[in-house]
Formats: structure tokens, C-alpha cells, sequence
């Protein structure tokens, strides 16, 4: 949430992002375009711009990882990993069909909203899954794209990781695993109190 002025609220992390981004670029002066440019968060022409969007909105939800921490037998799992594949299958080819050839993210070398509004998700999946948390034995994204030859995902994934502004506005990994275990354990309980009644 964001609170701008006196009375204006904006919620919802994709609708802040592109509000910070867009004044950021107001802020840069210069044509619309060059704004844009200056900004590095928006892509200069509406074509990258529309390809951005429709990532964030194709793609995020496919590195939704808690039903594999939840699952509560190996079916329910197997068919969670597999879900989870195939969510990482569909990303790799939106990136190799639509994203920039010359680097390693959505649109090359720069890093943009797709980026910012999928970084969060990616994160977590990539430090969750591999703790092996709940009823789930440790599954590691980067590996699953080895063993599913998605050689594009990887190298998109890694450069997300690696990226500064990705570390230093992340949930620390320690922190996020403990607040995990302790959500699994609070839903266990919680169905649990369900099945007595």
C-alpha cells in the first residue's frame, strides 16, 4: 500500500509498481518516450510495454509453490510438481517467444516491471522448495530446469536472483523459511480443529 498526499491510497503491488515507475519517469523530463527510457523500469515503445504486461499477468502466478509445501500425501504432491512444471514450461516459452534475445531477462538486458512484479514469487519459490518444508521432499526450481531443459527460464531466473535490488528488497531466506514453517503449522492446526468438528 502506498498512501499519496493527503488522502490518496494505491494498493496492490502491481498497481504501485507501475505508479512509482511512471513518476519516476515524469521526474526524468523529456518526451514520454525518454522518460520512459530514463526510467529503465518501462520500456520506451508500447509493443515492450504490452509484452511486459502480459508476462506479469501470464506469468507470475506460475511459480505458485504452496501447494507442493501443502500437499498432504505423495499424489497430491506429484500432481502439484507437476502443476509447478508445467507453470515453468509455459514461462520459458513466453520467454523464448516474446522476450529479448540479447540478455538474460524479459527484454534483454534491461530489468522491468516483469521483473520487479515476478521477482517476489520466483524468490520464494527458489528458497521454499528446496528447504523441503511441510510434507514435501526439497524441490529446486534451477534444477527442475535442467532435468526439463528449460535453458531460457534458468538463466532468467538466476539473473533475477542475482540482481541487487532483488536481494536487498527480499525477506531475508531465514526469515522466510521460519515464517513458512510456522503458516504450515498454523493451517495444519487449523484442519486439524476442522476434522473434530
Amino acid at each position: 500500500m502506498l498512501v499519496v498526499g493527503d488522502d490518496a491510497v494505491i494498493c496492490e503491488s502491481l498497481v504501485v509498481s507501475e505508479y512509482v515507475a511512471e513518476l519516476q519517469a515524469k521526474l526524468a523530463g523529456g518526451s514520454e518516450s525518454e522518460a520512459l527510457a530514463k526510467s529503465g523500469l518501462q520500456p520506451c515503445n508500447p509493443e515492450d510495454r504490452a509484452v511486459v504486461r502480459l508476462f506479469i499477468e501470464l506469468c507470475s502466478s506460475r511459480f505458485a509453490y504452496f501447494p507442493i509445501v501443502r500437499a498432504q500425501n505423495e499424489k497430491q504432491h506429484d500432481e502439484a510438481l507437476e502443476q509447478f512444471k508445467s507453470g515453468l514450461k509455459d514461462v520459458d516459452a513466453f520467454l523464448r517467444n516474446m522476450g529479448g534475445r540479447k540478455g538474460p531477462f524479459l527484454l534483454g538486458e534491461q530489468f522491468t516491471l516483469a521483473e520487479c512484479n515476478t521477482a517476489p514469487f520466483v524468490q520464494r519459490a527458489c528458497t521454499v522448495l528446496p528447504a523441503g518444508l511441510g510434507n514435501s521432499p526439497p524441490v529446486d526450481p534451477l534444477v527442475l530446469c535442467d532435468e526439463l531443459g528449460l535453458e531460457r527460464l534458468k538463466s532468467w531466473i538466476e539473473a533475477v536472483l542475482a540482481r541487487s535490488s532483488v536481494h536487498e528488497t527480499g525477506v531475508p531466506k531465514k526469515d522466510m523459511l521460519k515464517n513458512m514453517k510456522r503458516m504450515i503449522e498454523r493451517l495444519n492446526a487449523m484442519e486439524k480443529d476442522d476434522s473434530k468438528q
